[in-house]
């Protein structure tokens, strides 16, 4: 009997050891490297978690039907083009700095942007509209999109 007990517990401190190794070397990737091992920044974890916040968020207002199906569709389509064009922007610069961006479509652009939808025509990627907003692009998803830096006041 003494030496099953005995391996019990030479067991138990062992597999406890095996675990306090474990979790230290997981967590020496986040304490040398200041990052986690995704090597994403604070700002660019800050940003994700609001984005899975929102999907979260339109998930529940879908199962109590307090939106539209469609309401529901276009939501999920803006959360996916803004989320790609951050981790785009992050990954071009190297920076950890999400600005601000607004993700519109088509029928919204006015709301956002007064005589937005006049601002648009021969616009170029880049091109600052009424020295507030900057022109990213636009996305085809579902419907059209664009996709709208807004500018430090000065």
């Amino acid at each position: 009997m003494k030496t099953k007990c005995c391996n019990r517990k030479i067991r138990s401190v062992g597999l406890r050891a095996l675990v306090a190794v474990w979790i230290g070397i997981l967590g020496a990737g986040v304490v040398v490297t200041g990052h986690p091992q995704d090597g994403n920044g604070p700002e660019l974890r800050s940003f994700l978690d609001l984005m899975r916040h929102e999907e979260d968020e339109l998930e529940f207002q879908i199962k109590q039907n307090e939106i539209t199906r469609k309401e529901y569709t276009r939501s999920k389509n803006r959360i996916a083009i803004h989320r790609q064009t951050v981790l785009n922007l992050v990954k071009e610069t190297g920076q950890d700095y999400v600005p601000e961006m607004h993700v519109v479509a088509t029928a919204e652009v006015d709301q956002l942007i007064e005589d937005g939808t006049a601002a648009l025509k021969g616009i170029k990627q880049g091109d600052v509209i009424k020295e507030k907003w900057r022109y990213l692009g636009s996305a085809q998803r579902g419907e059209v999109f664009y996709i709208f830096e807004r500018l430090p006041r000065k």
